[in-house]
């Protein structure tokens, strides 16, 4: 990383400079103090720089603010980075044979790794898979979408999980019709009981990863993270201790923590303890709290107000009870905590409406809704009613649409990723990545938002209506896809007026790029390349054409 000017004052010229919130593109913006101190034409930012201001030139760059992921798991996808990656395997054998070359490297007993895809492989696989690679040695392979855990023989017994063993609440441990024995697949809750018996990395491993992590972000013009997993807060904080870290972190609670939050008087909006006036209002800043209330498309867990397609009553699973759900976002937002919700399903959907649309949010933070994939057309009213911010990642449409179609029908598929008509009720919207399910490369995340076809631009012509793009008018606007990443992720973090723009007196954090994305074709949104990266004036990523 590198101070963005040897001095106080950097005037950045640029191609065109998109301020948001409603502002017409200029040309030249003055960064001061890690903030934006004056944006408009090239001599009237200087007439407004001290003297001494050092110039940089981004020729035809365009600059936009720097982008938030809005639902990442950072943790999970800094340490899936060091582990056996199956998300690019489109058969198990091929699976199997990545497993079988990286586990001879992988260190530590258990092998483990991320992004297998059952609808790619044509079926959950079976831990005799496994078995036949790793007789001995525990595996755990976590399914794309993070609901499913593919375990061998090994892992199981490590697990104690036999045919005798319960599914627990919001679960199920997939079994052998024949037999009763476990196949090896384990959904939703019932992971868990596997994830307590594998070793936890040390935190100096998990911190490394990190700050790998984090500079792949800046690469992508990526300058902050809404983190939805877990763990991370103290990992993040040990980065911030060390000066090391360089991202807006706001990191959601799980919901075991809940009571502890309560208990010392934690609320949403906390900021970390440099949060006044240090690079542009400090690094890390308290969620709501994360719950479930459904599983996921890919793994057939989300929970559905009508059966899955050929199937005669199965609707998903419903991992957390109405009642109950209802009384944790009521004390949770008495003691100033905000609901943080996954809701896939349109049951889950509806359920998560209702609740949270009764409920009022502390003022710190607004409610959100985690995904909100299904939402059919009789409830868009009730959505854009209820004040809730709509945390979407559009990068799922890419790969999803098959599975939707197979799974929910075409007829409800019509609710599936409906952001055009969430946006016009009135919903904010705030995009992420969802990664390591997906990419966090947010360059997917536009181009799926503004042309609902493949990643490689291709119609769909398996549907019912021939070739064509999936409910075209689901789709948005360039400007609307890039505020759902800046104004959008800012509101869903409380701090609207505050980020997501690059307006005198916001935060200096900003993505330079090769093209401008409200400008160019959809299609090449999937080439452009971010140039430089910002966050509190510090200059974080530099593209070796860029000159300092």
């Amino acid at each position: 990383m590198e101070r963005s000017a040897a001095g106080p004052e950097l005037l950045v010229l640029a191609g065109r400079i998109h301020l948001l919130g409603g502002h017409p593109p200029v040309e030249a913006i003055l960064l001061r103090g890690g903030e934006v101190a004056a944006a408009g034409t090239e001599t009237e930012v200087r007439a407004a720089a001290a003297a001494g201001a050092r110039t940089l030139r981004l020729a035809d760059a365009t600059l936009t603010p720097g982008l938030t992921d809005s639902h990442i798991h950072p943790t999970a996808w800094a340490l899936a980075r060091r582990r056996v990656d199956l998300a690019s395997a489109r058969t198990l054998d091929e699976g199997l044979a990545r497993i079988s070359e990286a586990a001879g490297a992988a260190s530590g007993e258990w092998v483990q790794g991320v992004g297998w895809d059952a609808h790619r492989w044509g079926g959950f696989p079976t831990r005799e898979a496994l078995d036949r690679i790793l007789p001995d040695r525990p595996a755990l392979f976590e399914s794309h979408d993070l609901h499913a855990s593919w375990l061998n023989s090994e892992a199981l017994r490590r697990s104690g999980i036999t045919r005798e063993t319960p599914d627990p609440a919001g679960g199920q441990i997939i079994r052998d019709p024949a037999t009763g024995e476990p196949t090896g697949i384990l959904l939703e809750t019932a992971r868990a009981i596997a994830h307590a018996r594998v070793p936890e990395p040390q935190p100096e491993e998990v911190q490394e990863a990190l700050a790998e992590a984090q500079r792949e972000l800046h690469r992508l013009g990526i300058s902050g993270v809404h983190s939805v997993e877990p763990t991370g807060l103290a990992d993040f904080e040990a980065l911030r201790q060390d000066d090391r870290l360089r991202l807006r972190v706001l990191q959601h609670l799980p919901l075991d923590h809940l009571d502890a939050a309560l208990d010392v008087g934690l609320r949403s909006g906390w900021r970390s303890p440099e949060a006044a006036g240090v690079h542009g209002g400090g690094w890390i800043r308290v969620g709501g709290v994360k719950m479930f209330l459904d599983g996921a498309l890919g793994s057939r867990t989300a929970w559905l107000r009508e059966p899955y397609e050929g199937t005669e009553d199965y609707r998903g699973i419903q991992t957390l009870p109405a009642a109950e759900f209802r009384e944790i976002v009521r004390r949770a937002a008495a003691g100033g905590i905000a609901a943080t919700v996954h809701a896939i399903g349109d049951a889950a959907v509806e359920l998560a409406l209702e609740v949270l649309g009764a409920i009022a949010p502390p003022a710190a933070l607004p409610h959100r809704i985690e995904h909100l994939q299904l939402c059919p057309p009789e409830l868009w009213e009730r959505a854009a009613r209820s004040g809730v911010v709509a945390s979407m990642q559009p990068v799922h449409l890419l790969s999803d649409i098959p599975a939707a179609e197979r799974q929910w029908g075409h007829r409800r598929s019509r609710g599936a990723y409906a952001f055009a008509p969430l946006l016009r009720g009135g919903m904010t919207l705030a995009f992420g990545s969802d990664a390591p399910v997906e990419t966090p490369d947010p360059r997917p995340g536009l181009f799926a938002a503004t042309r609902r076809v493949t990643w490689e631009g291709e119609a769909w012509r398996d549907l019912p209506e021939g070739e064509g793009e999936w409910y075209p008018e689901h789709r948005l606007s360039a400007e609307q896809a890039l505020r759902a990443y800046t104004e959008g992720a800012a509101r869903a973090a409380g701090e609207e007026g505050r980020r997501g723009r690059l307006l005198p007196g916001y935060p200096a954090d900003l993505a330079a790029w090769d093209r401008d994305p409200l400008a160019c074709p959809p299609e090449e949104l999937r080439e452009m390349r971010c140039l430089l990266t910002m966050v509190g004036g510090e200059i974080v990523h530099r593209a070796d054409e860029v000159e300092g």
